[in-house]
């Protein structure tokens, strides 16, 4: 717009407005962009194009593509733009980006803080940090602003904490290094007083179960104590383990309970708590919903629910039951928690289960070499969510029938013309209506050893063996629901499968003889997840006698017992120790042992023989050397501890991926004569587990042997690769 101005006579002048209209705009390009691609600069820029625009709204874009690039630490780069003419009354505008390079965090400083040194306020941190000699090599750090202002709460939930009720930050600023390639972060803290609790008041809490001594109890935090915000929260709503005030109520289906935290500062230090009690209403459950599962029968989903119509809401029962289902291993176990719609007008609860199937069938197949058996490979596959009644309808192939979760395993293993062993298992983990395990094997072996490494004079030893197993198991009600207990009957027929320790052969080792055993187990198995646990225990006892009053010619007895615990030490990182031992011995010193009763010892474990893994020493190296070959190695007792700390890198329906640290120690004896428990070989190293649905297990491990054993002498590092182990 432009104004004119003429004269008209003496006293009067004319103005004249000259308009000239707005461009319409009709295009918008962008050049000089690589970190972002164009849809995303479109959607950030949000220019609509086909009508008139002002030079304020352009700016404003500019801006905004320039705040886009900052935010992921591109803080140099710019944005200027230009309208260039494409027709009568037509603009194209086109944003020229300068993008630039991030700029590394050179260091990170912090203003006002008395309480903390630099170095634990830095650590305090999880995505912004300075640079380094060592993150060099892996990358120096960026400034990502979304990330540092969520670094920046992580920073006052710390000091909150640690008693500073009143810490926050005042501010922060940014300034470059000389050459611009690197930046200086300062945030400015006011710290506040350092507060302890003062006195806790307890009102609207009416029911006998809920008496002011029985919260003080659960709340766990008393007069004196150090103020910690979070901890407050944790006992009085959000507790993981249900420990909390809240659980008292919402076990009994007080689903409309509520609290509400009033802190008063009464002293410069201290702050007292009023916490008033809203009690409301008890809540029944109604109808318990299941969506979403394709291949899982919903009775299968029903039968693990600790939810049941009828009785009352219980956050505990609903808790159990996301765990239960998570166990199956069928599901995403993100998506496991139910959808909670109460009814206020008559009280009750609907609950809805929206699960997400995931592959639970598993394939594996693995070739190796090693000792006697030359090259060896296995094939298998395991259906974990089989359908037996199924079996005859063509319409449930896919490839087998599914859905009704049972387990049905083909496991084929062979070697190199000496070794083949086949095995079929099928196992219906919820007989007779109730949550009991019956299971059916059977299994066929031939094996042949070569002496000519110990003595050329022996003739070489074949042995065969097949037999069935059938076991049978209970989940108990006590001493808690996460005991079970469990009995196998088995059969093996052996036929040269005796073996002693090298020169003690028995007198009246015999060329076949059959075996009758009984295997009595009680175990109780508290974990959170199968794949990657965090907190619980699994600890197992069993107990093995074959002959004495059972029928056959083979005659032993044998105990095993595994204790293994997770603890959480942060939101990721998991503290894992286990121990285990066994004992096998006979009633008579001159009975014999089939040789796949033996304990062996050392490598992954990935072995047709009972092998206990150590990782950093060769496989079934620990021991007596027994006679079958040159590198057979085996013992009657054994004990072994493990420790480790293990981390997620990720963990999703599609793949599940963490790595660990670890110190083994143990060791595998003859006999009890020989057992001298300060003699414990030891390894430590660091590993990698991958759990693929379709594979199960794979692991990695690189450890080193401390010591020397009678199989591997030469201590030192070792890689080890382990497939379909288990968690522990």
């Amino acid at each position: 717009i432009k104004l004119e101005k003429s004269n008209q006579g003496s006293k009067n002048v004319a103005l004249h407005f000259v308009v000239e209209e707005q461009p319409l705009l009709a295009e918008v390009s962008f050049k000089g962009y690589e970190k972002f691609d164009l849809d995303k600069l479109q959607k950030t820029a949000d220019i609509q194009t086909g009508k008139k625009l002002s030079e304020q709204e352009l700016l404003t874009a500019a801006n905004k593509i320039e705040k886009l690039y900052a935010d992921k630490g591109y803080l140099t780069a710019g944005a200027e733009y230009k309208l260039e003419e494409i027709g009568k009354n037509k603009v194209k505008a086109v944003f020229t980006i300068t993008e630039g390079r991030k700029v590394v965090i050179e260091k990170i400083r912090f203003h006002g803080n008395n309480a903390f040194s630099q170095g634990k306020l830095r650590g305090v941190f999880k995505e912004t940090t300075q640079n380094s000699w060592w993150r060099k090599i892996f990358g120096a750090p960026k400034l990502d602003k979304d990330k540092f202002a969520t670094d920046k709460n992580l920073l006052v939930d710390f000091y909150r904490e640690n008693g500073y009720r009143d810490a926050k930050v005042l501010s922060d600023s940014i300034s470059y290094t000389p050459d611009n390639k690197g930046l200086f972060l300062d945030i400015t803290i006011e710290e506040g007083p350092k507060y302890h609790i003062g006195t806790i008041t307890w009102t609207g809490n009416s029911k006998e179960f809920a008496t002011t001594e029985i919260l003080e109890k659960t709340f766990r935090i008393k007069t004196g104590d150090l103020y910690n915000a979070k901890l407050i929260q944790e006992r009085l709503n959000f507790s993981q383990d249900n420990s909390d005030v809240s659980s008292i109520y919402l076990d009994r289906g007080y689903l409309s309970f509520r609290t509400n935290l009033d802190e008063v500062v009464v002293n410069p230090d201290t702050v007292n708590l009023l916490i008033s009690i809203r009690e409301g209403e008890q809540y029944q459950l109604n109808l318990i919903n299941i969506t979403g599962n394709t291949k899982t029968k919903d009775h299968v989903i029903r039968r693990e629910l600790y939810t049941i119509p009828g009785e009352m809401f219980s956050r505990k029962n609903v808790i159990r039951s996301i765990r239960e289902l998570n166990m199956l291993n069928y599901f995403d176990a993100g998506k496991l928690a139910p959808e909670i719609q109460p009814n206020e007008e008559n009280n009750t609860v609907d609950l809805t289960y929206s699960v997400t199937e995931k592959q639970s069938d598993t394939f594996n197949a693995s070739v190796g070499y090693g000792g006697s058996s030359g090259f060896t490979g296995t094939l298998g596959v395991t259906f974990n969510n089989f359908s037996l009644q199924d079996i005859f309808d063509t319409d449930a192939y896919r490839p087998l029938p599914h859905g009704d979760g049972q387990k049905l395993s083909f496991q084929w293993q062979f070697g190199s013309d000496n070794y083949r062993t086949l095995a079929l298992s099928f196992t219906e983990p919820w007989a007779f209506g109730g949550p009991t395990t019956v299971g059916f094997s059977a299994f066929k072996t031939h094996r042949t050893y070569d002496y000519t490494g110990i003595d050329s004079s022996i003739e070489n030893k074949t042995i065969d063996q097949y037999g069935t197993v059938l076991t049978v198991g209970r989940r108990l009600t006590w001493p808690d629901d996460y005991f079970s207990v469990g009995l196998k009957l088995k059969y093996l027929h052996n036929k040269g499968g005796f073996v002693s320790f090298i020169n003690e052969t028995g007198s009246n080792v015999p060329d076949e003889a059959d075996e009758y055993s009984i295997t009595g187990t009680i175990s109780r198995n508290s974990i959170d997840s199968p794949i990657y646990p965090r907190r619980g225990s699994k600890n197992t006892l069993t107990a093995q006698l074959a002959g004495g009053p059972l029928p056959g010619t083979i005659d032993f007895y044998k105990f095993t017992g595994s204790s293994t615990w997770y603890f959480p030490l942060s939101r990721k990182l998991v503290l894992n120790m286990s121990a285990q031992a066994g004992y096998l011995s006979t009633f008579n010193k001159n009975d014999y042992i089939p040789y796949t009763e033996y304990f062996y010892m050392g490598g992954s474990g990935m072995s047709s023989l009972p092998t206990i893994p150590m990782r950093g020493y060769d496989d079934r190296s620990f021991g007596e050397l027994l006679e079958t070959d040159s590198d057979l190695y085996g013992g009657t007792i054994y004990t072994k501890f493990t420790t480790e700390l293990r981390y997620p890198l990720t963990l999703s329906p599609s793949v599940s991926i963490y790595g660990l640290a670890f110190f083994d120690a143990g060791n595998l004896w003859k006999d009890s004569e020989s057992v001298d428990f300060s003699d414990l070989k030891k390894s430590a190293g660091v590993g990698l587990r991958l759990y693929l649905p379709i594979i199960g297990m794979i692991g990695l491990d690189y450890g080193y042997g401390m010591d020397s054993v009678p199989g591997d002498t030469e201590k030192g590092w070792g890689f080890m690769f382990s497939f379909g182990t288990s968690t522990d």
